[in-house]
């Protein structure tokens, strides 16, 4: 492991914090730089999703949850609510739980950032953003931006997806946060790396870096970082989506809870199988929700959402289903109008078969 010279440590943080304070972005979580559960909410919010997306909902989350208090005493239903659209919905269960685990045992926010890991989903990474932020803890935070910017600076030939290779960008990047303003100086890393020296097209130029950089000293700033680990396969997936309807209510079903799109609301869905009609597909959907059909199923349009590691192409039909033979809905299904629709917690999927129905029903 390199130790860098204390001459070079300090140069580095007196630049990039120069830097930092004419150039920090104006970010809703930081002007609540001193209070942990702000952080702690951005944080979650932030993990695999960008700024420009994030802040919305952060707003409007702080707005109806601003206290930790106030989040854990809230109805799940609500929370999720409130994060819908911005995906990973796991995130919101994981942050929903400890606010209530904390609620509970009546705690404080854990203060440092080994203690941090022990709520759910809360990460390395995320425990020493929160920590040096919010309570001002000497710890580096090392993101996909902070591992870029700390590769290029010092010429980093490992692969920084390898076990070697992190711990060598971990080791140089703990090297060079300052004793005092760390939590200045890991959102200077990170804004840096997202503004200056992005992973395509870096503004070398605008680097306050530019001379201390073995990077652009050896010419290998489109080289680094390296990066040889396989991407992960992303998978095709077949489904088909049935709306069934009766006197103007629509038949959802809600998620079982820690999965994908966890405890959200959806129209009742199987996978398509090969060689297997459309109609009989939907006619399998109606027994194994304990309905009867009242016609033909219509089909009303395909479209594609993707994820991470899944690519799901949707068959939506609209199928008309007889009063008379309809069960009891069960605890985890029921019929909904359109305005009743709207205010269930819903994933960005089926707000767009929803859509595709409504137009749908407008044409005919």
């Amino acid at each position: 492991m390199v130790d860098i010279p204390s001459a070079q440590r300090s140069a580095v943080r007196r630049k990039l914090l120069r830097w930092y304070d004419r150039n920090k972005r104006d970010l809703p979580w930081r002007r609540q730089q001193g209070d942990p559960y702000a952080q702690w909410v951005a944080e979650i919010m932030l993990q695999q999703t960008r700024v420009d997306t994030v802040i919305p909902y952060y707003v409007r989350f702080m707005r109806r949850f601003p206290s930790v208090v106030q989040l854990g005493e809230a109805k799940h239903s609500e929370v999720l609510k409130h994060w819908e659209g911005l995906g990973y919905y796991r995130r919101a269960l994981y942050l929903h739980r400890a606010a209530q685990s904390l609620c509970k045992e009546k705690q404080r926010i854990p203060e440092t950032s080994s203690t941090l890991q022990s709520l759910p989903g809360v990460g390395v990474y995320t425990a020493a953003a929160i920590a040096s932020i919010a309570y001002g803890e000497h710890v580096a935070a090392v993101d996909g931006n902070v591992a870029r910017v700390v590769s290029r600076l010092f010429g980093v030939s490992h692969d920084i997806q390898t076990r070697v290779g992190g711990q060598i960008i971990q080791h140089l990047a703990d090297q060079l946060v300052p004793p005092s303003r760390p939590g200045d100086f890991n959102q200077a890393w990170m804004d840096l790396g997202s503004q200056v020296c992005k992973p395509a097209w870096p503004n070398c130029d605008q680097c306050p870096l530019l001379r201390d950089c073995d990077a652009m000293a050896t010419g290998r700033v489109g080289e680094l970082p390296v990066r040889k680990a396989g991407k992960v396969a992303v998978i095709p997936v077949k489904l088909v989506a049935v709306v069934f309807c009766r006197n103007g209510r629509k038949l959802v079903q809600k998620r079982d809870t820690g999965g994908l799109w966890s405890g959200l609301w959806e129209y009742p869905t199987s996978e398509r199988e090969a060689g297997k009609k459309l109609d009989d597909l939907c006619i399998g959907l109606a027994d194994e929700y304990e309905i009867s059909l009242a016609g033909k199923p219509k089909p009303i349009g395909k479209l594609r959402h993707q994820l991470t590691h899944r690519s799901l192409s949707f068959e939506v039909l609209h199928c008309d289903v007889s009063d008379e033979s309809v069960k009891r809905d069960r605890r985890k299904l029921r019929w909904a109008t359109d305005a009743q629709f709207e205010k269930l917690s819903v994933s960005k999927a089926y707000r767009r078969i929803d859509d595709l129905y409504r137009t749908s029903s407008n044409k005919t």
